[in-house]
């Protein structure tokens, strides 16, 4: 872009002008080059003069300048028929003619840039409709130098960023964009706008990811624009519910607890937030009730992730998880999980699983006798740490001092056995006694019958037959 710049500021103003109506008559529909040259004299007729060295009036400048803005518009961006370095090349050439012509505080050259930045978004919107991936992937390139050739301060970078998001949240792209918290909130520190207008655009950019199912990022975005910019409550009723709708999230605290959230809680939201924060234990029949009353007040949130499943789905794991937390035999049944989560005794595994998954609770489940057997239980769940809790905490401490002597006394005993030594050093007891006896009888009795007189051999044998037999 530094270089572009640069070229473009050693040229005359005649000299950007033709360069620049080169690429835009690319983008002309069935352009020849009769209709080429047309658009050049009709151009360079505006900006003539009786000396061709003489300085071309600021006013006819500038004349001219709005007549290629209202081109560009009028093409759509302009960048039909272009090659990528030649588009984004234009671009930096028309915002460089702009910029060099027009004050840069003035309402008229915001008007202009903002325009450019229209006709280059409905440009990429057009091209992903029609699947035209690499015009879209052009027009996102475009937008995002136009972003970085504005001045830190400058009021129409959020305009720009904003587009370019739009157009990156067409395509699930978002990801590809490095819009990290702080650097974000860098960017808008030095924005010359409002604190109400940078809210609104934190508003609408947590929107487009919304939609692209990036609720994470839309709380990122709303939370800046609670906690830096003192939004107000549509914002905060937004943020708590891109809370809800991340399905890794299972808790409202950290939203509820930012400066002012709370003084703006109001209406189905304050009751929302109340299920999450209140008796979890009932969670599944309040829960339950809740959504089955404000079926359309969640549909009407146009977030696609808030639904009425997504919402009693997370107010029965939470209730899940208080269940298992107060177990003081870290045992349940299928039945008590049934009951309090308001389910089928059959949906009981998949909640269990689910659940595990999330790393809510570490657990085994028995299919023979119905039970889950808790292991671990995640903090979600226990947000007030009362007495009924320190109770439950004495009796889990009890079993676990129990179980600890239970294996220490196996120790002992292993190491008493160790210290007798290998077991052929070892004292002998009645039973190894009785036992060597019996190996000492067995040998005596093999060796008496291997004292017995030995035969004769064969031949004398059989010569004594045949001497009898004579």
């Amino acid at each position: 872009m530094a270089d572009a710049i640069a070229i473009a500021a050693d040229l005359p103003f005649r000299a950007q002008l033709v360069e620049f109506i080169l690429h835009l008559s690319r983008s002309l529909p069935n352009a020849t080059e009769a209709i080429n040259k047309d658009l050049l004299a009709q151009f360079e007729a505006q900006v003539k003069t009786e000396d061709p060295n003489a300085e071309i009036p600021e006013e006819n400048r500038r004349e001219v300048v709005k007549a290629l803005v209202a081109k560009v518009a009028e093409l759509r961006g302009a960048m039909e028929g272009l090659k990528d370095a030649d588009a984004e090349s234009s671009h930096l050439l028309l915002q460089h003619l702009i910029s060099s012509n027009f004050d840069t505080s003035s309402e008229e050259y915001k008007s202009l840039v903002k325009s450019v930045i229209e006709s280059v978004k409905k440009a990429g919107e057009a091209a992903w409709a029609t699947k035209r991936i690499t015009r879209h992937e052009q027009a996102c390139r475009v937008l995002n130098n136009t972003y970085n050739y504005l001045p830190s301060s400058s009021p129409l970078r959020p305009v720009a960023l904003l587009s370019l998001i739009t157009l990156l949240g067409l395509s699930s792209d978002l990801k590809s964009l490095s819009l990290t918290p702080s650097n974000l909130s860098a960017a808008i520190s030095q924005w010359d706008i409002s604190n109400e207008e940078k809210s609104s655009f934190l508003s609408s950019a947590a929107a487009i990811y919304a939609q692209a199912r990036e609720t994470r990022k839309s709380l990122e975005l709303s939370l800046i624009a609670i906690e830096q910019l003192q939004a107000g409550s549509h914002v905060v009723e937004k943020a708590l519910i891109y809370a809800i709708a991340d399905e890794k999230r299972y808790t409202v605290d950290d939203v509820v607890r930012a400066p002012g959230v709370q003084e703006k809680l109001e209406g189905k939201t304050a009751e929302l937030v109340a299920l999450f924060q209140g008796d979890v234990a009932e969670g599944g029949k309040k829960g339950q009730e809740w959504v089955a009353a404000n079926q359309s007040w969640i549909e009407g949130q146009n977030v696609p992730s808030f639904t009425a499943e997504g919402v009693l789905r997370k107010l029965r794991a939470i209730a899940l998880v208080q269940l298992a937390s107060e177990s003081s035999n870290q045992q349940l049944s299928y039945s008590d999980i049934s009951s309090a989560l308001q389910v089928d005794s059959s949906e009981v595994e998949v909640y269990v699983i689910d659940a595990i998954r999330d790393n809510l609770l570490k657990a085994r489940l028995s299919q023979p006798t119905s039970t889950v057997r808790i292991l671990s239980v995640s903090s979600v769940a226990s947000r007030n740490f009362g007495a009924a809790e320190w109770q439950l905490l004495e009796r889990r401490l009890q079993d676990w001092k129990k179980a600890i002597g239970n294996v220490k006394v196996v120790v002992d005993e292993a190491e008493a056995i160790a210290a007798q030594g290998p077991i052929t050093n070892r004292p002998s007891g009645p039973r190894q006694d009785k036992g060597r006896r019996e190996n000492r009888e067995n040998r005596e009795n093999r060796e008496q019958r291997e004292q017995r007189e030995p035969r004769e051999p064969r031949e004398q044998r059989e010569q004594a037959r045949e001497e009898v037999a004579a």
